[in-house]
């Protein structure tokens, strides 16, 4: 009896010595797994990158009216929407834009004109310190800890790049919505396209910009000559939605256009059917 009560007694004095201690590793032990539980199941930072930096782009559409070029609102169109999908693409300075008509007189007659905004890049998510926590288990806590109140100050920070963006989108689509509406009225009296020519070169110079566009969307039956000298110098001349029954003619008119535009010093002349102008048929740099 009395030994039995000896090692009750010693059992009790031992738990005495030890649950102090058994209670701290407890703590310890639960704190991390709280922890690490709280990173693991918080939503992990989306993947968001940055694309190189784009200079600004300068557009000028010239798009030409009936009776005999029939898709000026078909081009009109497809500028808008080309227009709406650049406009907001991150880390970019922004285009300027001229949405113009081609007619018996075609100087100077652009219905709308608008810049875009410049769009700053991304503000990326702090690094989730998971990958690269510290051995120390108090130390990667604290981590863990700086990490969690980094990651929701960036939300907010995203929230609004986000915000912003949507903004930036709903504005434009404001002006692009103004192309999309221009009236392409019946002229009978000709086909200016040296003045369109003379319009885009005016819009288009002037302008500090590494990347300029002159879209053409006409037949290219003139009715009008060149007057005076024009300059194209940085430009990029691009027949869009060309149409043509003949294409013979076809060839020699392209023949004929690249040498004026190029003879104005334009970096290139491309021409593109119907179908290859759906996206417009111009490269921008990504």
């Amino acid at each position: 009896m009395v030994s039995k009560q000896k090692k009750l007694t010693n059992s009790y004095y031992w738990l005495r010595k030890f649950i102090p201690s058994i209670v701290f590793l407890l703590l310890i032990i639960t704190s991390c797994s709280v922890d690490v539980g709280t990173s693991n199941s918080a939503t992990p930072a989306p993947q968001i990158y940055n694309p190189p930096f784009r200079s600004l782009i300068d557009l000028d559409l010239e798009a030409d009216t009936e009776p005999l070029y029939k898709l000026g609102h078909t081009a009109a169109v497809a500028f808008a929407d080309k227009i709406d999908e650049l406009a907001t693409r991150v880390n970019s300075a922004g285009m300027v834009i001229f949405a113009c008509r081609i007619s018996s007189n075609s100087w100077n007659d652009c219905p709308v004109s608008f810049k875009t905004p410049a769009i700053e890049k991304w503000v990326l998510p702090p690094p989730d310190p998971a990958t690269h926590c510290s051995p120390d288990p108090f130390q990667c806590s604290k981590q863990k800890r700086e990490y969690k109140k980094a990651y929701a100050d960036w939300q907010v920070i995203h929230a609004n790049q986000v915000n912003t963006l949507a903004k930036v989108s709903a504005r434009v689509h404001t002006q692009t919505n103004k192309i999309r509406t221009m009236k392409f009225q019946w002229d009978a009296n000709g086909s200016d396209i040296f003045g369109a020519l003379a319009t885009g070169a005016n819009n288009l110079q002037g302008l500090n910009a590494p990347y300029k566009y002159l879209l053409l969307a006409t037949d290219f039956i003139s009715t009008t000559s060149q007057q005076g000298s024009l300059s194209l110098a940085g430009c990029r001349v691009v027949s869009v939605f060309r149409t043509s029954s003949d294409n013979a003619f076809s060839q020699q008119s392209n023949s004929y256009w690249s040498n004026v535009a190029r003879s104005a010093g334009a970096i290139s002349f491309t021409s593109y059917s119907v179908p290859q102008s759906q996206a417009l048929g111009i490269e921008l740099p990504e």
